[in-house]
């Protein structure tokens, strides 16, 4: 039976005393030339929610993860099937025989069911996990919990010993698991018809996830496995849209060859998305959190780095995109940072409880995306996605969007709450400056007014004048930061045309009406 969990965040306040805020540098200044509309906006906010423990119905987080999840009115939001949690990612754990199929979607269904009941709008799914049979490596015991993380499941498997490296095999995977969800069914491996009933309408279709990690595929098999698996898609749904690549670090040198046409099927659909994903590592001190989220734009960045730096790397493809395949739209659908408590620990199968993590880490994570956000904007890219709804231990428990323990969203997620309720397309983004590195700042006309995205990149409590932003009237602004912790965003009046933002505080000031 599904056990009902109270959803509390919404009406009650995190036990959270709200810190005394005492500036440790002068002002930054805040400008905004609200007649010099520099750019439209054209970039949707969104997240992804991926197969986990919590998206089990007998967890006790999964009624309020749905609820927070539903309550963000994202676009665009992505389900992703991801192989670590493989019962819930792979369905079909066995080969067919000459007398035998093993299809199951136990487990895939009811996410599937419960992710199209709690979002709106147009939908991104990626089921990109190749089956392990498909490759020529030894069997292994899959755990029977659905729950269980199982990394093993690709540890050993590579683009080198797919038993067809032309994709193909994989293709015919992929469009029964595109006709099970869109078109009723499908026609197994041996003749029979299997019936679901489902006729879900898909916007975008991913072609693998971070093929150079999980499965450690080169840009030349991946293309090869795109071009098959675009092809036998769109011939069963012309209209659907595919995000390629995915990649984290390695987006360079894949979109140099992934993007030449010259390198694709001549009958292979067009390259629609190239999807990058990125990653900042950290660790858990808050005087290394400044450097190491926000600024730098030259440091290295081979695993991630600040959201200059990104936005670095982000330019770089797009030159390679305008040069080799100019109608292709670059998305950045899975960003986020990790912070490592234990340093021999991997960043994704850290075994660190939640109370672990400094407090206000979840208030930098969010401050680094709002500002990837920022950047985004800017650079006209249509799609930004916060990584992720769920993280627990075993399960990137560092870029979790909630608290296992509290089952409430945390500072991350209402960041993210804070931006898609008052931030989207069709925004105008006027000119803006910030006199210090301290704040970063994007002035915008939205359909509700004048509003000013402020986010702090310190580890200490910093003064914002606003007066070149705002010459008079009385100001509000809604704020997450400690004080707010695990519930809404909360609403301050602004005096004296200056904010004190706490620090790693994401910020929206608007004239009061």
């Amino acid at each position: 039976m599904r056990r009902k969990t109270a959803i509390l965040y919404p009406l009650f306040a995190a036990a959270i005393a709200a810190p005394v805020l005492v500036a440790q540098t002068g002002d930054t200044y805040v400008s905004a030339n609200w007649e010099n509309v520099e750019r439209v906006s054209n970039t949707t906010p969104t997240t992804q929610i991926l197969a986990h423990s919590f998206t089990l119905r007998d967890n006790p987080m999964h009624d309020p993860e749905f609820a927070a999840l539903k309550d963000l009115h994202t676009n665009d939001t992505r389900l992703q099937l991801w192989f670590s949690v493989t019962r819930q990612a792979v369905a079909e754990l066995k080969a067919p025989t000459a007398t035998e199929t093993f299809w199951d979607f136990t487990y895939i269904d009811p996410l599937v069911e419960d992710y199209y009941n709690n979002t709106s709008g147009r939908h991104h799914i990626n089921m990109g996990t190749i089956p392990r049979w498909m490759f020529n490596v030894p069997n292994k015991e899959i755990p029977n919990d659905p729950s269980a993380s199982f990394y093993a499941y690709t540890d050993d498997t590579n683009g080198n010993n797919l038993k067809d490296p032309s994709g193909r095999q994989f293709a015919d995977y992929q469009v029964r698991l595109y006709e099970w969800l869109t078109k009723g069914g499908f026609t197994d491996e041996l003749g029979k018809y299997h019936k679901s009933g489902h006729h879900y309408k898909i916007d975008y279709w991913g072609v693998l996830n971070e093929p150079d990690f999980e499965n450690h595929i080169t840009v030349e098999q991946y293309t090869k496995i795109w071009d098959a698996v675009a092809t036998a898609i769109h011939k069963v749904d012309p209209k659907v849209h595919f995000f390629s690549a995915e990649v984290s670090g390695a987006e360079i040198p894949w979109a140099k060859y992934f993007l030449d046409p010259k390198n694709h099927a001549p009958d292979a659909p067009p390259i629609e998305y190239f999807c990058i994903h990125n990653y900042t590592n950290g660790n858990n001190d808050p005087s290394t959190w400044h450097d190491a989220y926000f600024v730098h734009p030259d440091m290295d960045v081979s695993n991630g780095a600040s959201a200059n730096a990104f936005g670095s790397r982000v330019r770089d493809v797009m030159k390679i995109r305008d040069q080799l395949s100019p109608k292709t739209t670059i998305m950045l659908d899975e960003l986020g940072i990790f912070d490592i408590v234990v340093p021999t620990e991997e960043s994704c199968r850290a075994d660190e409880p939640y109370h672990n993590y400094n407090p206000l880490y979840w208030n930098a994570n969010g401050a680094n995306w709002a500002d990837t956000f920022i950047t985004a904007e800017n650079l006209g890219i249509p799609l930004i996605s916060m990584s992720q709804m769920d993280g627990y231990p075993t399960q990137c428990p560092s870029i979790s969007m909630m608290d296992g323990e509290t089952h409430r969203p945390n500072a991350h997620y209402w960041a993210l709450w804070l931006i898609s309720h008052n931030f989207g397309p069709g925004d105008k983004l006027v000119s803006t400056s910030s006199s210090t590195e301290d704040v970063v700042a994007q002035a915008s006309i939205t359909p509700a007014g004048k509003k000013l995205l402020l986010i702090s990149t310190q580890d200490h409590p910093v003064v914002v004048n606003l007066a070149g932003a705002f010459s008079s009237g009385n100001l509000s602004a809604a704020v997450v930061d400690q004080q707010s912790g695990e519930q809404a965003p909360r609403t301050d009046t602004v005096t004296g045309g200056q904010i004190t933002l706490a620090p790693f505080a994401v910020a929206v000031v608007s004239p009061q009406k």
